[in-house]
């Protein structure tokens, strides 16, 4: 699966096979946290955590805030319509 962003050792993904909602999973080491992309009228929320710390969590929610629009654009061009 291709990194769409690669941000202080943050890599973060969109499976092409995944589900609904939009969503991403963020990488760190051996750490992982599963974040809803959210839209224009929500925020990213996260979903689950597994391995990073409290910090970490927060700066990979940071990320997905920053780069909602480029991830909910992506997210379309790998999945199609979001109301499917």
């Amino acid at each position: 699966m291709p990194t769409l962003l690669n941000i202080n050792g943050f890599r973060i993904i969109i499976w092409p096979d995944d589900h609904q909602p939009p969503h991403v999973h963020v990488f760190r080491g051996r750490g992982e946290a599963k974040i809803l992309i959210g839209n224009d009228n929500e925020p990213p929320r996260l979903m689950t955590i597994y391995g990073l710390s409290k910090q970490e969590a927060r700066n990979a929610w940071t990320m997905v805030a920053e780069h909602q629009d480029e991830l909910l654009t992506a997210w379309r061009c790998i999945h199609g319509n979001l109301d499917n």
